[in-house]
């Protein structure tokens, strides 16, 4: 178990470096430091604490002066056999920061692989946006344009026949921007959304005589 946590504390020590956390130390004499984290083994922890009197500089702590420590969005780390242990929260989020790094680098990897999913991606995610937006535009549009359009009642006083004809006449002036603008998004966004598809299963195969592609319909 012991092995586990080393293990996992030196897989993400680089993370919580790169993270610029915060980190509160609390010494055996119960004294309180503050500081940026730089570097975290289980045997030291270097920070550059938050005083003027250090100079800015870092400053190596060892787990024989520490009660125990808090890195910002990491938990709490406490002093075992003279080691710096994480938590069982800390540990559960060092995993989950683990998973999710390793998670990312995969992911940038096969992007780097297949430049034609991230083109293909984008284009299917610009081609949505104009859709979910052209769509109800133009529906919302064709309805004011309707509304406006229809005959007004003109019965009753002057001031409400001619409040209603205002209302009507706004409504239509709304729908005659509306609806060509939600047409014209959605005319863009289906051709984006296919032709991203499309990119997205292009396939580039190298033999050995060269590069072809392929398409996966």
């Amino acid at each position: 178990m012991k092995k586990f946590l080393l293990i996992l504390l030196a897989c993400v020590a680089t993370t919580i470096t790169a993270l610029a956390a915060n980190v509160t130390v609390t010494f055996n004499n119960n004294q309180n430091m503050e500081g940026e984290l730089i570097n975290l083994t289980d045997t030291s922890l270097v920070i550059r604490a938050y005083y003027a009197a250090t100079g800015n500089k870092e400053i190596t702590i060892y787990p024989e002066r520490v009660k125990y420590f808090n890195i910002s969005g990491i938990g709490r780390y406490n002093v075992e056999d003279g080691k710096f242990v994480p938590s069982e929260k800390a540990k559960a989020k060092l995993e989950k920061t683990r998973v999710e790094r390793q998670a990312h680098a995969q992911l940038v990897s096969e992007r780097a692989a297949n430049p034609n999913l991230v083109i293909g991606n984008a284009l299917k995610k610009t081609g949505g946006v104009c859709m979910g937006i052209g769509i109800p535009s133009a529906i919302v549009g064709a309805i004011l344009v309707g509304v406006g359009n229809s005959g007004v009642d003109t019965g009753g006083k002057a001031d409400e026949v001619a409040a209603k004809a205002k209302t009507k006449a706004n409504c239509a002036a709304a729908g005659y921007v509306l609806l060509p603008m939600g047409a014209a998004l959605t005319i863009v966004g289906i051709p984006l959304n296919v032709h991203g598809k499309r990119i997205a299963e292009m396939n580039i195969n190298y033999t050995g005589n060269g590069a072809g592609l392929s398409f996966n319909f």
